[in-house]
């Protein structure tokens, strides 16, 4: 499967890196190309390019960027380009402005019901927004079992597509609903987050599962 990454940091590296140890194409896209030089040199089949690269011709598409950069990074990829695609919506939006990451956004709204608004004819799937990166697509190597990836989105052939995918590389999947339940995966994330940050960045290998008895 070709995928693009929209967002060029850790978090996009990561998945790349991954994704092409599984087999997959991975494109990356990014505002300036340049600063990758290194990460290229280290993992040439990985594509780099625009953010509009990203979006056009890949199969899925994995949306990896700073909350803040967002919008502008969707809008520079052209919205056109994913219409019809299944984008799946990696973002928190958190404000960092207290000096402790917190929830910009909650209660009425999500990161994942706007990116929806923003790319009305594109299929939105909030999901990986809860693990570490280098644990998104190696869910296997956690000790004691595997955790469950919780999911949210409007469409359902969208969501059967993301499940299949992750179901391939040993998550189990728990299916919230529609895009609203981004409102509970969103606060889910500040609790693996917030484990984080007050072991500075220290403890950060961490994952939820749904037990039943």
């Amino acid at each position: 499967m070709k995928i693009g990454i929209i967002g060029a940091g850790g978090v996009g590296q990561q998945l790349a890196t991954d994704l092409v140890k599984l087999g997959h194409e991975a494109v990356i896209g990014t505002r300036d190309s340049s600063k990758l030089a290194e990460y290229k040199t280290k993992n040439p089949t990985v594509v780099i390019g625009s953010f509009a690269d990203a979006a056009k011709q890949p199969d899925l598409i994995m949306l990896a960027t700073n909350w803040g950069g967002t919008q502008n990074a969707l809008e520079l990829a052209g919205i056109e380009n994913l219409a019809g695609k299944v984008v799946v919506d990696i973002t928190n939006p958190l404000d960092f402005s207290t000096g402790k990451p917190a929830l910009a956004l909650g209660f009425t709204t999500s990161a994942g019901e706007l990116i929806q608004s923003w790319l009305p004819n594109a299929h939105v799937v909030k999901a990986l927004n809860i693990i570490t990166a280098n644990a998104m697509l190696t869910p296997k190597t956690y000790i004691g079992g595997e955790p469950d990836m919780f999911i949210a989105g409007n469409d359902t052939t969208a969501k059967k597509t993301v499940s299949s995918f992750l179901e391939g590389v040993g998550w189990g999947i728990v299916d919230l609903g529609d895009i609203t339940q981004s409102r509970l995966l969103e606060p889910l994330a500040m609790i693996w987050i917030t484990v984080g940050f007050q072991s500075n960045w220290t403890k950060v290998n961490h994952g939820f599962k749904l037990l039943n008895k």
